[in-house]
């Protein structure tokens, strides 16, 4: 694994707290291109504010913070933004994506990535943002 600083060019993750992530990622991608490439198409949903961990969650996953050990997100939180991201996702026609499997995360009985917020936000699915 190596540390580099979060590009510019990957919109999804500026401001979350910290400035250099790990490659590869928790979604297998080598390459800054190819992290920046896939986060990319995650931005509409975030525009939905459809749970307010949504974007923690994604950062989790694309641009996981460089410590000496991978600390994976939570499956707590990963089950919240599913919930309230998933009926979006539906309503334009995308699945939730099996490499986002929830069951795949830890339950939280170590260190991992756990949600800030208390609660979600539920919006109907097909509503205009």
């Amino acid at each position: 694994t190596r540390c580099m600083p979060i590009p510019q060019a990957m919109a999804l993750c500026h401001d979350i707290g910290y400035t250099e992530m790990q490659l590869p990622n928790l979604l297998d991608h080598d390459t800054a291109a190819e992290a920046i490439q896939q986060s990319v198409s995650w931005l509409p949903l975030l525009v939905r504010e459809c749970h307010p961990d949504a974007r923690l969650f994604l950062c989790s996953l694309f641009a996981p913070v460089c410590l000496d050990r991978v600390i994976y997100l939570c499956r707590s939180l990963c089950e919240a933004v599913q919930a309230s991201c998933a009926p979006i996702m539906a309503c334009y026609g995308y699945p939730w994506p099996a490499i986002l499997h929830c069951g795949r995360f830890p339950t939280g009985n170590g260190l991992c990535v756990a949600a800030v917020s208390n609660g979600s936000r539920l919006g109907r699915a097909c509503e205009s943002p």
